[in-house]
């Protein structure tokens, strides 16, 4: 028992989709999960506006243990908490929970303080370890909020520092030592099969990612993807628009093509492409009615088949 916001974070994130679930699905049983979602929010930002810290890097967060935490006074500093310790209940409430905007102060903070301990290109002393050492999987969590916030490069290469500190027959310890680490302590278990599973969940999200009503096609892909010039494919794909198959191949002259298909079991709100994959800027959708929009180009979410090009 102890101040904490872990907790209260993450059953934000939970309680978002029972709620979102009983207005689709009309449960009324179900109804007082929006009251009690919308009441625990607000006593959230309140409290987390009067706990948030300026980081030595010059920029406000929220750390996950409250002020009055007796952990930030112990008189050994070595056992004091790290500012990003246990910031992982808030990467899982900022994406999948989507239980803030993307202009948030909380998600700003959250994303620069992942990015200032970066270390052996992923999260390091988020978790039980605070010396020295990484959570290997934690780092999906933080590529995966990154994919959500737009900024597909440091997911890329969060993701490859998490899948490079796999072991010599793939799979992860939950917690190591950095390579240059002077204190060799282990944590977890190993293999940990939720790290495991979080390869196949990056691996989808880069090419298709649901961010709430919003379909996000290709959003997660670099110009080092599209180098080897293969194809990349997604066949149903559960999504709770319906089962979703899609490939991006290369075509001549430095194109890509997509293909596009879905079983509808809703429509989403948006079908979004980028206007540019590969160096190659978008040309023409087939199939679909489309318009552009910023860097996006938005395809008809009621169409069922579609082919987009790229040249």
């Amino acid at each position: 028992m102890r101040s904490e916001f872990t907790n209260t974070v993450w059953t934000l994130a939970g309680l978002k989709s029972v709620a979102n679930a009983a207005d689709r699905l009309g449960m009324d049983s179900l109804r007082p999960a929006r009251t009690f979602y919308e009441e625990l929010r607000a006593s959230f930002l309140a409290a987390a506006k009067k706990e948030m810290v300026r980081h030595p890097d010059g920029f406000d967060y929220l750390p996950m243990l409250a002020h009055d935490d007796p952990a930030w006074r112990e008189a050994d500093p070595w056992n004091r908490p790290r500012p990003q310790t246990a910031q992982w209940a808030l990467s899982h409430a900022i994406f999948p929970g989507v239980a803030f905007e993307k202009d948030d102060p909380i998600v700003a903070g959250h994303i620069a303080l992942l990015q200032s301990c970066t270390r052996e290109d992923v999260p390091a002393e988020t978790g039980w370890l605070w010396h020295d050492s990484v959570w290997t999987y934690n780092a999906s969590f933080a590529a995966h909020v990154y994919l959500w916030a737009g900024l597909p490069d440091w997911a890329d290469r969060t993701f490859h520092g998490f899948l490079n500190h796999a072991s010599p027959l793939f799979c992860w310890r939950e917690e190591q030592p950095l390579q240059h680490a002077l204190v060799g302590q282990d944590w977890g278990d190993m293999p940990h099969n939720w790290a495991s599973a979080e390869c196949v969940r990056y691996l989808r999200h880069m090419l298709l990612l649901e961010d709430g009503p919003r379909m996000r096609l290709l959003d997660g892909m670099i110009p080092a993807n599209f180098s080897p010039r293969q194809p990349f494919r997604l066949e149903h794909t559960p999504t709770r628009f319906g089962r979703v198959t899609l490939q991006i191949e290369p075509v001549i002259n430095k194109g890509w093509k997509l293909d596009f298909s879905v079983e509808p079991a809703l429509h989403a709100e948006t079908v979004e492409v980028p206007i540019s994959i590969g160096g190659q800027q978008f040309d023409r959708v087939l199939g679909a009615k489309h318009q552009i929009q910023g860097r996006n180009v938005l395809v008809d979410p009621e169409a069922r088949e579609w082919t987009g090009f790229w040249r």
